[in-house]
């Protein structure tokens, strides 16, 4: 009864107008129940120790996460990457013919040609990005990038003496990382490389003769374990890191846990 009353008290008092529920007043009335909970409160010090503990397990976990993040923004950019640009290449041989017949004189005519109406992207940079081939720089809209060459050789008088319709691609999941040009210290950790080679006769090119943009495997002997170790272009910090791409690509676009690099 004097439960009731207390109730009838508090919410007569302006508690009703809180819009609380009347078992929580009967809870504030009732005394044994105030007691347990002022006794069950926390003190300081275990508040402190719990927030230490949070703070130990974050500080455990966190770099994990970050590192699975990074991973996976890899892997879902490279794949977006290698459907997106070859999807344009099939859409440009319905206006252009086969790829293997294209011609072009240099990068940017290659660009205007074959791929600018047919890929989607935020801007060209028809400027030449860092040193060694003439890279030039495209920004595409998920915040990736990448450079590309379409190379020959020249004479002292500038004239033409090599001409192909192939050359590298330089993905970067991230788009800053293409802004200084190619940098192979970071090649299968933040740039990835691609090649597209469709009229290149030699046998060493065979894995892109009539294909469009592929992972890196030109001189590849076909035997998994030698795009980790074996030769110049494997995988690995002692090597050149041209076939980190193709490791990816073997593994369903997933980067294997066996990979040399980590994110």
């Amino acid at each position: 009864m004097k439960i009731n009353k207390c109730i009838k008290s508090v919410m007569s008092g302006g508690g009703a107008v809180l819009g609380a529920p009347a078992k929580f007043f009967k809870f504030l009335c009732n005394p044994f129940v105030s007691g347990q909970a002022a006794r069950l409160a926390f003190t300081l010090a275990e508040v402190l120790v719990t927030l230490g503990i949070i703070g130990v397990v974050a500080s455990l976990t966190m770099p994990a996460l970050i590192q699975s993040q990074r991973k996976q923004v890899v892997e879902v950019r490279l794949q977006k990457f290698y459907s997106t640009i070859n999807q344009a290449i099939i859409m440009s041989e319905v206006y252009n013919g086969d790829k293997a017949d294209w011609v072009s004189s240099d990068t940017d005519d290659f660009f205007n040609r074959y791929l600018k109406n047919y890929l989607s992207f935020i801007k060209y940079d028809n400027k030449r990005v860092g040193t060694g081939n003439d890279y030039r720089l495209v920004y595409l809209a998920d915040g990736s990038a990448f450079l590309f060459d379409i190379y020959g050789t020249w004479d002292a008088d500038g004239n033409q003496t090599y001409k192909t319709n192939g050359g590298h691609f330089i993905f970067c999941p991230q788009s800053k990382d293409c802004q200084n040009g190619s940098d192979r210290k970071v090649w299968g950790r933040k740039q990835f490389v691609f090649a597209f080679w469709p009229n290149e006769s030699n046998p060493t090119f065979k894995y892109h003769k009539d294909r469009g943009v592929e992972p890196y495997m030109a001189h590849w002997d076909g035997d998994e374990t030698s795009l980790y170790t074996g030769s110049d272009y494997a995988c690995n910090e002692d090597a050149n890191n041209f076939y980190c791409t193709a490791i990816i690509q073997h593994n369903g676009w997933k980067i294997p846990k066996n990979y040399p690099y980590r994110f």
